[in-house]
């Protein structure tokens, strides 16, 4: 093959890609320019002309050379005169293509858009060259990569701004190299050849049926049952919170929530939410946070395309998991083996080239799990390796894991990755993930109990989570929530009432399990670790301390070491494995070190303190409460003789110290939920003092301390409540509660008919420990209810409603979006309704059957039908409602006399606010994203006392006064204003401005009294001129 025609196109590349470099910055009048002419009206001088042609000529001959590379290897065989005929024709359709910035935009500067393009502008070009059947594949093959080259070649070439062409081209001669070696990475297959794209669809099929069967499990750690029940992923998974650390606009402000906007938690979003707003994002979380079954569900997802909300954008993605651990003794895979990896036993059928191309055309999804499981001296690899996948594929999307030790949230930031970090779940999140992981139990092959007993097992397991504060903390980590889960489902491995036994189960699964079913050796046995971390935890026990700098803890691990004589690995090498590999221990900022639960650290230094008989020291520091769970999980360790010595001593101080006497006999109480066996005698002492001080409660905070001692504090409580103050016999009930135990419901039952306000608030809310029909039909079916008055916060509970006899006034206020308002159909006595629902249209319809309903608040929806149905509610009194879509008109809100408090979102689209005329009550209005509010009656609005506006970028200060003419408070939000001189005749009170964005004068205000709230963030002028009488409030 001679090399003239691969010149030819190679040439053809370059120049269009410079063209349309250099048009990009051009006014659109000149974008037909050629590149001769824009090279004249950009650089003056022939010296800095002669760069551009050699750039363009050296890009020119890079092209050529991987052209003639990759026909020579495909068509060696076929006769020079059929190459060049072939060449000549890609050359000449390439060459009649117009590449504005608009056709480039249109394609997407994607190869295989482009391709189609330039096939589309010269349909006929295969027929005019007259090109045999043999030569129309090189043909096919020569356009493909000559505008995946082209593509390449653009997004290679830098932007620049006026004037700095001539610098560009100085810098540009320095890249070449680079530029050789990112077309060296560039697949020589084309996108369209018969051998592979042909069959991407069947393979594409194949390959995602096999990733959503094989991926969509979740095992169970830690379980002694004879099967292992195999959960389906896609039901149990549960959205985990992160982290973002980015910078937020506007503070938390009072009473903005009910307007439907999320409220920020230190800058925290769904895991969904955030990786949906970048295409790279690193994800960082301590061990069994969740990072595996996070890239797990994504990839079971993509290939179902079960995307919904912020990812939905997502479905048509090609999910290739890698799990680095695979990698961490050899080479990194390049892209060709990315099926191998994930799909081994149909890598064979993959066509040539399908991943470069799935990567290459922006619907692959690379998902790389585990930078923590490659040595750290390999990590710069890994890193590097990362590196080249987005220069080479900047439209696929990446996703990678690692633990905080690892690496910090900078580490791909060079590479444009967002980094979040993986919070602990919340208390609603840990019911909800229970939830969903007995859903996913019931569909299992194969269970450790009957499948009757899912419901039980779950009721039993969220019970216990409400009752026993440290599960609750240990069951924030969704892998250690798992494994309760498991054990609870367990007849053989029940949730033991003493913790021991969890607490070591739990260690056993991080320090072995998990690191020996994943192959992965260390050099530390988990004996060793053991041994090495309970000496680091009770060192920070001594100190109380919950933290140590990374060099203490090096000096602790050195100076233990010599203690251990299979050990051979230097302290540095041993703490580093601690850190990133035990799962236990963690680094949470550099330079420091701690616990990943402090209740490990409790465990752990609690059997250091046993192994070691500091009995001594555990009296002596038995009065601070940071002492409380290691000296109870110390008796859980402790040998029988050191039990009684340990208890003893307690007792015997806290009737010699009345200052710390109820907490030692709380604390001597509590640690009798973790002994295994003990001196009779030493027991009845113990029993005599909770009859005798301990029984019944003083407060509720002490019932969380009786609740530890488990059911058995039932046989301690009296009988009745009569003799009892209201806040005793409040905590009273709740200590029933808190055991979650079924013996408890006689007992609550029988005060169930104490009338008094705070003991029927705590029935009420020992509804959420046992299971709501029950509960409903032997507790509170007969109870008075604080005058027929209750607040229902879960769905769950509304079903049972019903059933509680002196129900006359129910409120609804549920923070977990519902789809719709069926929700409320069939409940008596609804009188007030707080609702987030979901982003979608709903019907207010359901609403009519409620006719003595006062409070309506709803928030989120994407809009709501049916807002005539308000009408039919005559006592309403209190109405926010919040809708994504602008109102068109307040046409509903004239039917509606009886409102007093009027909260209305979005109003973008309102333009007369005279429906306000038809409300005589109306004292409170607020408005989200409005206009200044006008009306077509020109009348102002008197009865309206207090004004909230958020939102509203063009604010009419001076027409709100004149509309709202006796206004005592004024809240603005995100609402500018520059001088608040308009509002000097109205009768104000309180007046907020809260992220201004501008500078505002409130000189006007001198002399008044009344408070300002104020945002620190905003420019406040004239502030020393206000004078005494008016007071400042700021909020962050």
């Amino acid at each position: 093959m001679t090399g003239l025609e691969v010149m030819k196109l190679g040439q053809t590349v370059a120049t269009k890609a410079a063209t349309a470099w250099l048009r990009h910055r051009q006014a659109r009048k000149e974008r037909s320019a050629s590149l001769i002419e824009l090279a004249a009206a950009e650089l003056s001088d022939p010296l800095q002309i002669h760069k551009l042609n050699h750039l363009v000529q050296n890009i020119g001959l890079q092209v050529a050379e991987h052209l003639s590379q990759t026909i020579t290897q495909r068509f060696g065989a076929l006769p020079d005169y059929e190459i060049q005929a072939a060449l000549d024709a890609a050359t000449d359709a390439l060459d009649a293509a117009e590449l504005s910035d608009d056709v480039l935009f249109a394609t997407d500067a994607n190869p295989d858009r482009l391709a189609r393009y330039v096939r589309d502008r010269s349909p006929d070009q295969i027929r005019s060259a007259g090109l045999s059947a043999e030569a129309i594949p090189v043909y096919q093959l020569a356009l493909d990569q000559a505008c995946r080259l082209l593509v390449q070649v653009l997004r290679h070439l830098p932007a620049f701004p006026a004037r700095a062409l001539a610098e560009i081209l100085t810098r540009m001669s320095n890249q070449s190299a680079q530029l050789e070696e990112l077309l060296a990475r560039i697949p020589r297959t084309g996108l369209h050849t018969p051998s592979a794209a042909d069959r991407d669809g069947a393979f594409k099929a194949t390959y995602l049926e096999y990733l959503s069967v094989y991926l969509d499990r979740l095992e169970l750690l830690g379980l002694s049952a004879r099967e292992q029940p195999r959960l389906a992923l896609s039901t149990a998974y549960l959205s985990m919170t992160v982290s973002d650390n980015r910078p937020r606009s506007q503070p938390d402000l009072p009473e903005r929530n009910w307007f439907g906007q999320p409220v920020d938690r230190c800058g925290t979003t769904r895991a969904e939410a955030a990786i949906s707003t970048a295409t790279r994002t690193l994800v960082r979380g301590e061990a069994g946070s969740g990072k595996t079954t996070l890239l797990d569900w994504l990839a079971v997802s993509a290939a179902r395309s079960g995307f919904t909300a912020q990812l939905e954008q997502w479905n048509g993605c090609v999910p290739f998991p890698i799990r680095l651990r695979s990698f961490a003794g050899g080479p990194l895979p390049s892209p060709e083996q990315f099926v191998a990896h994930s799909c081994p036993m149909r890598a064979a059928e993959m066509p040539e080239g399908w991943v470069h191309r799935r990567l290459l055309d922006g619907t692959g999804l690379i998902l790389v799990d585990g930078v923590d499981e490659v040595p750290a001296n390999r990590r710069h690899d890994v890193h590097a390796w990362l590196r080249d996948l987005v220069v080479t594929f900047p439209d696929a999307r990446v996703v990678v894991t690692a633990r905080p030790a690892a690496v910090d949230e900078k580490w791909l930031v060079d590479e444009d990755f967002a980094a979040v970090t993986i919070e602990p779940m919340t208390q609603e999140d840990l019911r909800e993930f229970v939830g969903r992981w007995h859903s996913a139990a019931a569909q299992a092959r194969s269970l450790p109990c009957d499948r009757s007993e899912l419901a039980e097992a779950e009721q039993r397991l969220v019970s216990q989570f409400e009752c026993m504060p440290h599960l609750r903390t240990l069951g924030a980590n969704p892998l250690l929530c798992a494994m309760l889960c498991a054990l609870n489902l367990d007849h053989g491995a029940q949730l033991p009432r003493n913790r021991m036994e969890l607490y070591a189960r739990a260690l056993t699964m991080l320090l072995e399990i998990r690191d020996s079913r994943r192959g992965i050796q260390g050099p530390l046995d988990a004996g060793q670790k053991r041994v090495l971390l309970r000496d680091i935890a009770w060192r920070l026990t001594l100190a109380n301390r919950i933290e140590l700098t990374k060099q203490k803890a090096l000096e602790h691990v050195r100076r233990k070491l010599p203690s251990m004589p299979d050990v051979g690995q230097p302290a540095d090498e041993v703490l580093d494995h601690l850190i990133e590999r035990s799962g236990v221990l963690r680094q949470p900022v550099g330079g420091k070190v701690d616990f990943v639960h402090r209740l490990f650290q409790e465990y752990l230094a609690a059997s250091e303190a046993t192994e070691q008989g500091h009995i001594d020291t555990l009296v002596g520091h038995a009065h601070f409460d940071a002492w409380w769970d290691t000296i109870v999980m110390a008796c859980g360790h402790a040998k029988k003789k050191q039990v009684d010595e340990l208890l003893t001593d307690i007792v015997d101080r806290a009737e010699k110290e009345p200052r710390y006497a109820r907490h030692l006999r709380l604390l001597a109480a509590a640690c009798l939920e973790t002994v295994a066996d003990i001196d009779p005698v030493v027991h009845e002492r113990i029993d005599s003092l909770i009859r005798q001080h301990l029984v019944p409660p003083r407060s509720v905070k002490e019932t969380v301390s009786l609740a530890a001692i488990g059911h058995r504090v039932l046989r301690y409580l009296p009988s009745s409540l009569d003799d009892l103050s209201e806040t005793a016999a409040a905590a009273t009930v709740r200590a029933a509660a808190l055991t979650a135990n079924a013996e408890a419901l006689t007992r609550l039952a029988g005060y169930a008919s104490d009338r008094r306000t705070k003991v029927q608030l705590e029935l009420v809310n020992g509804w959420d420990y046992f299971d709501p029909q029950r509960y409903a039909e032997e507790v509170l079916a007969d109870a008075p209810l604080g005058g027929g008055w209750l607040i229902a916060s879960a769905t769950r509970l509304l079903p049972h409603v019903k059933a509680l006899r002196h129900l006359t006034d129910l409120w609804i206020s549920i923070d977990q979006a519902v789809p719709d308002l069926d929700i409320l159909a069939d409940l008596p006595a609804l009188t007030t309704v707080f609702l987030q629902l979901e982003p979608k249209s709903v019907d207010l319809a359901p609403l009519t059957q409620h006719h003595g309903l006062a409070h309506l608040s709803l928030n989120s929806a994407a809009r709501y039908t049916g807002l005539a149905s308000l009408a039919e509610l005559p006592n309403l009194e209190t109405l926010r409602i919040f809708q994504q879509e602008s109102f068109p008109d307040l046409d509903f809100v004239r039917a509606l006399p009886a409102v007093e408090i009027l909260g209305l979102g979005r109003m973008d689209a309102v333009v007369d606010y005279s429906p306000l005329d038809n409300l005589p009550k109306l004292a409170n209005l607020w408005l989200w994203n409005s206009t200044t509010p006008e009306t077509a009656t020109g009348k102002p609005w008197p009865m309206v006392t207090s004004l909230r506006l958020i939102g509203n970028q063009h604010l009419d200060l001076r027409r709100v006064a004149e509309l709202f003419p006796n206004l005592h408070d004024l809240w603005l939000y995100n609402s500018p204003v520059g001088s608040v001189e308009p509002l000097s005749a109205l009768p104000l009170e309180l007046l907020g401005i809260y992220g201004n964005q501008q500078a505002v004068d409130l000189a006007p205000l001198a002399g008044r009294m009344l408070t300002v709230g104020l945002s620190v963030d905003d420019e406040h002028l004239g502030l020393e001129n206000l004078g005494p009488r008016v007071k400042l409030k700021y909020v962050e």
